[in-house]
C-alpha cells in the first residue's frame, strides 16, 4: 500500500485554506451573544389562518415593525402558503412577550370580525308558495322598500317551481333585518286555504 505524498507547496496551501474556511469557528463575542439569546429567550406561538398573516405584517411590514419596537420582541410569521405553522413571538422579557401575543390575538380577532361584518351571506327563508305574490306586491311594491333600504337581493323561486324557499343575500346584519321584515309582511296576510 503506497501513500502519495504531495510535494507541491502550492497545492498544500490551497487544501489548507479550504479546510480552514469550513471549520472556522465563530468569534467568541458572537457565540456568547447567541448563547445568551438562546438561554434568555421566551417564546410563545399564536395560531392563525394563513389569510390573516397580512394583518400582523401590515402594509410594508409596518405593523410587525411597530410590534417589535414597542414590545422589544421578534415576530416570526410563516411564509405565505405554509400550512398549520404558528406565528412565533420571542423576546427576553416574559411580560412583554405575553403583551405582544395579546395584541396580536386582538389584531386577528378585529380582522375576523371586520371580515364577518363586511362579507355578504345568503340565508334561506321558507314562505308558503301561495303567499309569494302577496309578499312581493303589485309590481314589487311590498318587497322593493325592503331591498332598497337594506341593500339586499331577494330571490323568489320561479312560478313553475313549487319550492317555498326564498333566498336573501347581503351583509349579515341587513339579512337578519330583511328576514324579520319579510316575516312581518307574511303575518299581515291571512293563511291560505288549500
Amino acid at each position: 500500500m503506497s501513500s502519495r505524498v504531495n510535494n507541491n507547496p502550492f497545492e498544500r496551501r490551497q487544501v489548507m485554506k479550504v479546510n480552514q474556511e469550513k471549520s472556522r469557528p465563530l468569534p467568541p463575542w458572537m457565540s456568547r451573544m447567541r448563547a445568551q439569546w438562546v438561554e434568555e429567550t421566551v417564546s410563545e406561538t399564536v395560531k392563525a389562518d394563513n389569510c390573516l398573516f397580512g394583518v400582523i405584517i401590515g402594509p410594508g411590514g409596518s405593523t410587525m415593525k411597530e410590534l417589535q419596537v414597542k414590545y422589544n420582541i421578534r415576530v416570526l410569521v410563516p411564509r405565505k402558503g405554509s400550512k398549520d405553522e404558528p406565528i412565533i413571538v420571542e423576546g427576553k422579557d416574559k411580560t412583554l412577550v405575553k403583551d405582544a401575543v395579546l395584541r396580536i390575538k386582538a389584531l386577528i380577532a378585529e380582522e375576523k370580525e371586520r371580515r364577518r361584518v363586511t362579507t355578504p351571506v345568503s340565508q334561506t327563508l321558507c314562505i308558503p308558495k301561495a303567499l309569494h305574490g302577496k309578499v312581493i306586491g303589485l309590481k314589487g311594491q311590498n318587497i322593493r322598500p325592503v331591498t332598497q333600504a337594506l341593500k339586499l337581493k331577494i330571490k323568489f323561486p320561479n312560478k313553475n317551481d313549487n319550492s317555498d324557499e326564498v333566498t336573501l343575500t347581503g351583509l349579515p346584519d341587513q339579512v337578519d333585518q330583511g328576514i324579520s321584515r319579510l316575516l312581518n309582511l307574511v303575518t299581515r296576510f291571512p293563511p291560505c286555504r288549500a
